[in-house]
């Protein structure tokens, strides 16, 4: 009786998950998936491998049926962060955004570089030091930063 009921609790589970799958979409490689970032992000506070949390922000939809859900959870990971430095160095921020996670517990691979690479003004605070003070040496420049709310594209890649 033991057995039967260890039995029962493995395949009736197995069954109707077999029965919901063939209804399941499959995602293919290329779709395209936005990213809404949830906190705002800047290269001065960021460091090279931080996680950063995004999530849908529109539902995906494959042969006319919602595969994916808007709101479900995405991650990324800082690849490059600098803060902006003297002589109106501006700074760099450099993000991929990699996996995306369902509700079933299923990863799905994602494929993006997102980079913002502000260009510097050095040259024009150089000048400004030699005409008016040396003061203007010291003036750094703008820092790279996303807001909350942004959204980036996406791709699935392979698994």
């Amino acid at each position: 009786m033991k057995n039967l009921l260890l039995t029962s609790l493995i395949v009736v589970p197995l069954i109707l998950n077999a029965q919901t799958d063939t209804t399941s979409v499959i995602i293919p490689e290329g779709t395209i998936i936005k990213a809404s970032l949830q906190k705002d992000i800047s290269g001065k506070e960021a460091s090279v491998c931080q996680t950063i949390d995004f999530e849908l922000s529109d539902n995906v939809i494959i042969n006319n049926k919602v595969a994916i859900y808007k709101g479900a959870k995405i991650v990324g990971t800082v690849t490059e962060a600098q803060r902006s430095k003297a002589l109106g160095k501006k700074g760099k921020l450099s993000f991929s955004i990699d996996y995306l996670y369902l509700k079933n517990g299923t990863v799905i691979k994602l494929r993006s570089q997102v980079e913002k690479n502000l260009k510097g003004s050095g040259a024009a605070v150089a000048a400004g030091a030699v005409l008016l003070s040396p003061v203007a040496l010291l003036f750094n420049g703008k820092n790279a930063k996303y807001e909350k709310g942004e959204v980036f594209t996406a791709y699935v890649g392979f698994p």
